[in-house]
């Protein structure tokens, strides 16, 4: 389903648990805490259609696109690894919602484990695993 797809790619970007240098052996929960923009470069911060995070520091986020949460669940750091557990609808989904209307306030619930590589202070690469799923992205954090 597409509107899985989605959301999973907005979760590529709680990888960013690492600043320069770093390797996942040095990932600290402080890191992620803030704004991410899923993207390559700076500017995605300031587009409204880009996919967004927000990570709070008492361990919840909320994922979305055009300041509107598509996601919203907890998270931690644990082994090395970012889990996720969220509650997200197809529904929400703007550019297939006319496809997803029967899923219109349903929610269903995802587990989401993130492997971070190629980390800089503020950007990174990431492999998500959602059930048989994987799936790359780039994340960018935003000032």
């Amino acid at each position: 389903m597409r509107g899985k797809l989605l959301t999973f790619s907005f979760l590529l970007i709680v990888a960013v648990c690492f600043s320069s240098g770093a390797n996942a052996a040095d990932m600290v929960p402080e890191y992620l805490h803030g704004n991410w923009a899923i993207g390559t470069t700076e500017q995605k911060c300031g587009d409204p259609g880009a996919e967004y995070f927000v990570f709070d520091d008492n361990g919840t986020f909320e994922a979305g696109r055009s300041k509107k949460a598509e996601a919203v669940g907890f998270w931690q750091i644990g082994d090395d690894i970012v889990y996720l557990v969220f509650i997200a609808s197809g529904g929400f989904f703007q550019d297939i919602h006319a496809e997803l209307n029967a899923y219109e306030n349903r929610f269903d619930y995802f587990d989401v484990k993130l492997i971070p590589f190629n980390v800089e202070e503020n950007r990174f690469e990431a492999v998500g695993v959602l059930g048989d799923e994987t799936n790359k992205g780039i994340a960018i954090r935003c000032k």
